[in-house]
């Protein structure tokens, strides 16, 4: 049941970001919906939840928007294998996500700038972006988190178990 509420959770939020938030424009910074969602499922669930939506929903958005195909799927891929990791046991708490949301908007901007910047040779898109706009989404992010976070603990069946 929980693949099922994933996977609505996943195409609801794809759907939002393509059509709604990414015409949203807040001084110059727009709302990026699928790193909220990649690191509430990757908390929550595991990593391979976490990763492999953010990959799905990755691909998705670079068919239908970029030139270049792959880059913010491996990059979401990236962020859920990475906060779900086991060995950096990060707490799936609501603090820790607000942070990692913050932290993994820079980190996707230089990693999605970095590598468009080496495969078309355009630098204009960073220096536009980069300063106010960025951390406008970082902290819009981080709002969006907390939105997720409530979300995804409240619909999803996390089994505990009593000893």
């Amino acid at each position: 049941m929980n693949k099922f509420k994933t996977l609505i959770v996943v195409f609801v939020s794809f759907i939002l970001q393509i059509t709604v938030f990414s015409k949203v424009d807040i001084f110059g910074a727009n709302i990026n919906l699928i790193i909220a969602m990649t690191i509430a499922l990757s908390l929550t669930l595991g990593p391979k939840t976490g990763a492999y939506s953010g990959l799905i929903v990755g691909l998705l958005e670079d068919l239908m928007f970029a030139d270049v195909i792959g880059i913010r799927a491996l990059s979401y891929f990236l962020i859920g294998t990475f906060v779900g990791n086991d060995r950096l046991r990060f707490k799936s708490d609501k603090n820790t996500g607000l942070l990692l949301s913050f932290v993994f908007t820079f980190i996707n901007f230089l990693f999605v700038g970095l590598i468009t910047y080496l495969f078309k040779g355009d630098l204009q898109v960073i220096k536009n972006y980069l300063f106010i706009p960025v951390i406008i989404e970082a902290i819009l992010n981080t709002v969006i988190y907390l939105i997720y976070h409530l979300v995804v603990n409240k619909i999803m069946y996390i089994p505990t178990y009593r000893i």
